[in-house]
């Protein structure tokens, strides 16, 4: 059997019980496993090119603040699945499936650099002529952190 992608290994991990997680963790999960199967019906399509290049977009950032300053981001498995399934799924018609994500997440989990590394994604290598990235948080500073 050939070596699952971390973001295909941890659907099967949240799915089997190995990672524990939420009920809206592990229906995601399930739905991105059933939709593999049967999205075609539903007129989607997933591109595993097109999440693997999101993906290995991370791996040319560079962190640039705090204990591991000039250190590349490195996706953790949770960090992988979200772009796995944001950016490889499409609708029949070629339009992205998933056009907005909530993503909540404890304290300290790295949600800001994530966040800023997905809108440098989508501004410089997502091919979109004119790509518009907004940053929003409870607070102007907040948000303004982000880049």
């Amino acid at each position: 059997m050939a070596k699952l992608h971390i973001a295909e290994q941890y659907i099967e991990d949240v799915l089997s019980g190995k990672i524990l997680a939420c009920k809206y963790v592990i229906q995601a999960c399930q739905r991105q496993k059933d939709d593999i199967q049967n999205g075609i019906d539903r007129g989607l399509y997933f591109d595993r090119k097109k999440a693997l290049k999101a993906i290995k977009f991370f791996s040319y950032m560079k962190l640039y603040k705090g204990k591991w300053a000039g250190k590349t981001f490195e996706l953790q498995a949770w960090q992988a699945f979200i772009l796995w399934c944001l950016f490889g799924w499409y609708n029949a018609d070629g339009t992205r499936r998933y056009r907005y994500a909530y993503i909540a997440v404890p304290r300290k989990n790295g949600k800001t650099t994530f966040a800023a590394g997905i809108g440098l994604y989508m501004m410089l290598a997502d091919g979109e002529n004119a790509a518009q990235i907004y940053s929003a948080a409870t607070k102007a500073q907040q948000a303004r952190i982000c880049f």
